[in-house]
């Protein structure tokens, strides 16, 4: 196996402890239109579930079963509902198994195996074909997602980080999106959207992804001001929008023609970033240059010799090419695109010639032996002029990965109650924003790990959940969509007060991806689970 795939293989195993005390309360996969899209309650009416006391709800466990909880987060029955809903939604809980029974069985097919053979042992396949998958997913990542995006970028003559906020989390999105639509014309239940799970999605991936990539890059990074700035700055006003639009406890489908038309319009700003830079740069010199003739006129009556940074690294926050830093000017262009089409070797079905390597290459055929018959390697110079195809095959693989993870895991879920944490912990651990992030950082990225992971947010909110609001409505009679508010103010607080001290981290650190600003965002992340169990507990108590 390669390296990056040995590296991601143990950074999935090492997140294993961390991200399931986080999936318990605020879920770090995208969020759901409807919330427990691949629950399976109504199926389940005996065996260890019902025989023991049930503490906590659970994915394998009938609502009516679960106790009362004072939570504003978890309790089905604390919603606030917008008049338009009331003649349609008399008793939002009265139907909750039956939709849960519905919504497994529209998204995943019927298991060979049933719930007790899961139990009696079968279920070690599903762990078998998640750990499988992950190697899948590392694969067509690193050696066809990635090297595609070398080539946009050549073609299109945009910067990284401009690249990872697009077209890179554009492919990162578009399968969650896809395993979550799959289900919307087959869904007649109408159920409260929980926004808490954008909570929860966005502090994972500026928290423990970026962290992650940090501690496993191998190397320093430079940091630049503008891409981070500019994309927080889009993703806190989209994120406005929808909490006003939200509050009320109805999500209309004109509002969310809003959000996916926001998202368009900071598309459209991204095609003139490099105007935008050089206009918010010549301003800030100018600043600079004021406030130093200022200071010198006052005091030229007892002259001293002050420096006041104006030159460009102290804007941007330049790498040097030659170090791996990257670097969005044009000269350094060339080396950012040599870096993404560069990794590990091409994929060969050539039969090697130790043994070792024999038993790895049959263990891999079942995944390279398509890939190589569907997706064309770029990497290979008379390929290059296939890089859209690349790209979008590339993200249909991705997708199917995905849904094996979600319908496997679910199947472990189904089996377990207890495990229902694992569930969004093996999705979030084997999502590509983690395995595509450290992939990119080891190249030397920074800046498009970071930019990559807000532009995922971005799309999260005014993309994701947008369209899938909309599709739901259309398929709906244009009928408007519960809304979930209890607590939604203080989740949008702990969101705000993630990002503002993930810049603060980035400063504190010189504006440099270190394996420190690795520490202080995973230890930030750890604070961050705190504080959502608390609050899930009504430990710490939302007072709106």
């Amino acid at each position: 196996m390669y390296n990056m795939e040995k590296t991601m293989v143990r950074i999935f195993f090492s997140g294993i402890l961390l991200g399931t005390v986080d999936n318990q309360s605020v879920g770090t996969e995208p969020p759901n239109l409807l919330s427990g899209f691949g629950e399976d309650t109504g199926n389940i009416t005996d065996h260890s579930v019902l025989e023991d006391p049930v503490k906590h709800p659970t994915y394998s466990t009938p609502f009516d079963k679960v106790p009362e909880t004072k939570s504003p987060f978890l309790d089905p029955t604390n919603m606030t509902l917008h008049p338009s809903l009331e003649t349609s939604i008399h008793d939002p809980t009265s139907n909750v198994s039956h939709c849960k029974a519905q919504h497994s069985n529209t998204m995943f097919p019927k298991d060979l195996f049933s719930i007790e053979d899961r139990r009696q042992g079968w279920v070690v396949l599903h762990g078998f074909g998640i750990i499988y998958v992950f190697v899948a997913l590392l694969i067509v990542c690193n050696h066809f997602f990635v090297p595609s995006l070398g080539i946009i970028m050549e073609r299109l003559d945009i910067s990284d980080d401009v690249l990872g906020v697009t077209f890179m989390a554009a492919g990162r999105f578009i399968p969650w999106l896809f395993v979550k639509l799959i289900k919307i014309p087959f869904d007649d239940c109408t159920f409260p959207v929980d926004i808490n799970p954008i909570i929860g999605s966005a502090a994972f991936r500026m928290l423990f992804v970026i962290g992650i990539c940090a501690l496993f890059s191998g190397r320093v990074l430079p940091l630049s001001r503008w891409p981070l700035f500019r994309d927080l700055l889009f993703y806190m006003l989209g994120f406005i929008f929808a909490i006003i639009f939200f509050l009320d406890g109805a999500a209309m489908w004109w509002e969310n023609v809003i959000l996916v038309t926001f998202s368009i319009l900071y598309i459209i700003f991204l095609k003139y970033n490099s105007q935008a830079k050089q206009i918010m740069k010549t301003k800030l010199q100018k600043n600079k240059r004021v406030k130093k003739v200022s200071f010198v006129n006052r005091c030229e009556k007892n002259p001293t010799q002050v420096y006041v940074p104006t030159g460009e690294d102290d804007a941007q926050g330049l790498g040097d090419c030659n170090e791996g830093g990257n670097v969005n000017t044009g000269g350094c262009k060339e080396f950012v695109e040599n870096k993404l089409l560069e990794g590990a070797k091409p994929l060969s079905l050539c039969w090697p010639d130790t043994w070792q390597k024999q038993a790895v290459y049959i263990f891999l055929l079942p995944i390279i032996l398509p890939l190589r018959l569907t997706v064309p390697d770029v990497r290979n110079q008379k390929n290059r002029k296939f890089f859209v195809l690349t790209y979008l095959v590339s993200i249909v693989w991705i997708s199917v990965f995905c849904y094996l993870v979600k319908w496997w895991a679910h199947q472990m879920d189904e089996a377990f109650g207890a495990m229902g944490p694992m569930t969004y912990l093996v999705a979030a651990m084997s999502s590509p924003d983690l395995i595509t992030g450290v992939i990119v950082a080891r190249k030397g990225l920074g800046d498009m790990v970071v930019s990559s992971n807000v532009g995922s947010n971005i799309f999260d909110i005014n993309i994701s959940l947008a369209v899938e609001l909309l599709l739901y409505t259309f398929t709906h009679g244009l009928s408007p969509v519960a809304v979930e508010t209890r607590g939604l103010v203080c989740a949008s607080i702990l969101l705000f007060l993630v990002l503002l001290f993930t810049v603060i981290s980035i400063m504190l650190c010189k504006w440099k991806m270190r394996k420190l600003l690795g520490l202080i965002l995973v230890f930030l992340y750890v604070l961050f689970v705190v504080i959502s169990i608390m609050m899930v507990f009504g430990i710490i108590k939302c007072p709106v």
